[in-house]
Order: C-alpha cells, then structure tokens, then sequence
C-alpha cells in the first residue's frame, strides 16, 4: 500500500488481522537503519495507535509502517505460515 495521510477504519482492521492470522519470523531489517529485534512488541504498540488513531494524520507515518512491515515480511519470505 501506498503512504496516505489518513487511513479507514476498514483498512486498519484488514492489515491487523493479517498479522493476527499470520506467524512471521520476529526479527526483520526495514532497511534505511531500520531493524526490528522483537517484532510482536513492536506490533502490538503499532496496532493500538493505528486503532485509536488512524484518522489523525499525526501518525500516518506510524500506521503505514504497519503496511510496510507486511510488504517486506512477505518479501524477504519471513512469514513462517497461517496460525
């Protein structure tokens, strides 16, 4: 998915239940610097933003990291399988 300032409610619970119906490896690199050691803590904390705030555009940047840790997890063939 493409960055967008705000995001619906429907496409928040889409990318949510994604992650809670796939196991993925919990360690991944981002690239650009980023890398992520413990992948469900930082899941959790990105989830309870992106329910709570997902019309604020304050934290766009927040919520689209959650499309993007999907993007690369499936790219770099880290999901492990369906739970």
């Amino acid at each position: 998915m493409e960055y967008k300032p705000t995001y619906t409610k429907e496409e928040i619970e889409e990318v949510i239940a994604w992650f809670q119906t796939h196991q993925c490896e919990q360690d991944i690199d981002m690239g650009g610097g980023i890398h992520i050691r413990e992948l469900s803590k930082t899941l959790e904390q990105l989830f309870h933003i992106a329910r709570t705030q997902h019309e604020n555009r304050v934290f766009s940047g927040q919520i689209y990291f959650l499309f993007r840790i999907r993007d690369e997890l499936l790219k770099q063939n880290k999901v492990i399988g369906e739970k």
